[in-house]
């Protein structure tokens, strides 16, 4: 008993630690490496162009912080359509029928995919619903991510060192786990992705307001994701969970590649959250698998 009090009050210091962290709430641009206020940052969004939000998407304090952002950009008369990863192009519709009504609205309604939680993502749809002049579902479906996969020659590219860092990026995220030869599909799932979302974007109608995409951090950056394939004006935040021991802007600069722009414009800081192990459930699925299968 007395070691599990002693754990409890560990992991309460912890996490009382971090939420008062001296980074968070902070906004830092990169440029002039210096700290801005929110204000700042929406008086210089550019008009017919788009505010990219990367998140972490397990991460609750993001998706607060994307819907008080899209309700202010609102209330300034900033805001144009809002993008989501989340929805598919064939979501369009049920997005379409259901402008002004994101109060009431249910995931079935949508034909919401129950891999983007809805416990995480209600709320905010619910507000982009009822704030933004269109909702925009900007994502390929399952089919036509399957026939990017088996692709065997790229539709577009971003130079070998953009894919040797995609690859890297890909294997390391998935902890290691992917075969190699699986690799050059899965870049080319996430090129397709990147260049659908990158044409869902640009065929909005702004009307002289600026555009907000949310979407994963990758997805968001200059240097990696939808922005390569856009003509029109950009802006990345990095939406960016502080972290116990690293307390200096500089310690949560975005590593890329030899010769790549600068990956984002901005980092918000944000709470962390308990962070998952992912890479442990996935090793214990799959001994949990092999062994039943023996």
């Amino acid at each position: 008993m007395r070691r599990l009090i002693m754990l409890l009050l560990t992991l309460g210091l912890s996490l009382q630690a971090l939420a008062e962290h001296p980074l968070s709430g902070k906004l830092w641009r990169l440029s002039e490496q210096r700290f801005v206020s929110e204000a700042e940052l929406f008086a210089q969004l550019p008009t017919d162009g788009w505010l990219m939000l990367g998140e972490q998407h397990d991460n609750p304090h993001h998706h607060q912080l994307q819907q008080r952002w899209i309700e202010q950009l609102s209330q300034r008369g900033q805001l144009g359509a809002v993008a989501l990863e989340m929805a598919r192009t064939d979501q369009q519709p049920l997005l379409d029928q259901a402008l002004g009504q994101g109060e009431g609205i249910s995931p079935d309604a949508l034909d919401w995919n129950p891999g983007w939680s809805w416990e995480l993502y209600g709320d905010l749809v619910r507000s982009a619903l009822d704030h933004a002049p269109r909702v925009i579902a900007a994502d390929l479906n399952r089919e036509q991510q399957l026939s990017a996969y088996r692709q065997t020659s790229p539709q577009g590219d971003k130079g070998e060192a953009h894919a040797n860092y995609m690859r890297r990026l890909l294997f390391d995220s998935h902890c290691g786990q992917l075969p190699r030869d699986s690799l050059e599909g899965m870049r080319q799932v996430q090129l397709a992705r990147d260049r659908q979302m990158a044409a869902s974007l640009a065929q909005a109608d702004l009307t002289g307001r600026t555009g907000v995409m949310l979407t994963g951090t990758i997805h968001a950056r200059h240097d990696l994701g939808i922005p390569l394939w856009l003509e029109v004006p950009v802006i990345t935040v990095l939406l960016t969970s502080v972290q116990d021991g690293r307390h200096e802007p500089y310690d949560y600069l975005p590593e890329s590649y030899p010769n790549a722009p600068a990956a984002a414009d901005y980092l918000m800081f944000t709470e962390a959250i308990t962070e998952r192990d992912y890479c442990a459930e996935l090793h214990s699925s799959r001994n949990t698998t092999e062994s039943s299968g023996s």
